[in-house]
Parts: structure tokens; sequence; C-alpha cells
């Protein structure tokens, strides 16, 4: 009688691929996405709701700070959901570029509240630009707490994996 051995190697690397994770939406990391989508949206809509805001200077950075943190935010959102950026790790440092962002954004997002709330100040029909303050230091605080746990993330010291869903 003759006894067959097989060896079967199975590998466990990142498949070519693209696919949906849905669960990425239930991570920590997925809700910051979505909430930066929402408090985005909401700064830019206050702000441009105001009449005559494109004649004043403040409003132009505004914009851009929001209007940019959206579409990052977008962008952050489909690739996470993708799992691209688990797949280009090791070309791209994700982690320490999402880090530096979210930092950057805070501190964007503090200067140009700042500016808004001065102009609120100082000019006539303030709702919208008190609103668009409030959400705007709402978004500092926001992208500083979300920088936070990119840090916990880049730097691997976090007690609970925050890449993993809730």
């Amino acid at each position: 009688m003759a006894t067959v051995t097989t060896t079967t190697t199975t590998t466990s690397g990142p498949s070519l691929g693209i696919s949906i994770d849905r669960g990425y939406v239930n991570t920590l990391f997925g809700r910051f996405n979505i909430l930066m989508l929402a408090i985005n949206a909401i700064c830019f809509i206050c702000v441009a709701a105001q009449p005559w805001s494109a004649y004043i200077p403040p409003q132009g950075w505004f914009y851009f700070v929001c209007v940019t943190g959206f579409w990052s935010a977008l962008i952050e959102l489909f690739l996470g959901l993708c799992r691209i950026q688990d797949r280009m790790v090791r070309v791209v440092p994700w982690k320490l570029g999402l880090l530096i962002f979210c930092g950057l954004w805070s501190f964007f997002y503090l200067t140009a509240a700042s500016a808004v709330t001065h102009y609120a100040v100082n000019y006539a029909n303030k709702d919208g630009w008190y609103a668009g303050t409030v959400f705007g230091f709402i978004a500092t605080i926001i992208y500083g707490i979300v920088a936070y746990y990119r840090l916990l993330d880049w730097k691997g010291v976090s007690p609970v994996s925050v890449s993993q869903p809730a």
C-alpha cells in the first residue's frame, strides 16, 4: 500500500482586488470620517448662506478649509471602505500622513473660525457667521481628537486597537 502525503500552504497577504468593507463604518476611524464629513458640510453651509459673504476676505479661507476638509474626509472614507490604505502601506505612510493632516486641519479650523468670529462682530446679518464660528470651533476640537487617536494608532500604543470595529 502506498501512502501519499500532501502539504498545503496558505498565504495571508493582502488581496489585489478591491472590495467594499462594510464593517469600516463601525470602526472608530470610520465614525470619525462620517463625523468630519458632517461638520465640514455644516460649516460650509453656515458661511455660504450669508449675504454678501463673497466680499469678506476670511470667507475664502473658511471656504477653503471646509471644502478641502470635506473632500479629504470623503476620499479617506472611500479608501477606508475599499481598504486601499492597508494595501498601500508599504508605499505611502498613511498613518503618519493622516496624523499630520488632522493636526494641520485642527489648526486651520482654529484660524478660520477666529477670522470668521472677527467679521461676525463687525458686520450685519451675523447669524450665519456666528453659527460658522461655533461649528468651526467644534470642528477644531473634532480634528484635534482625531489627530490624538491617529497619534496613538501611529505609535501603536493604543490599549484598544482603534482600527478594529468598536
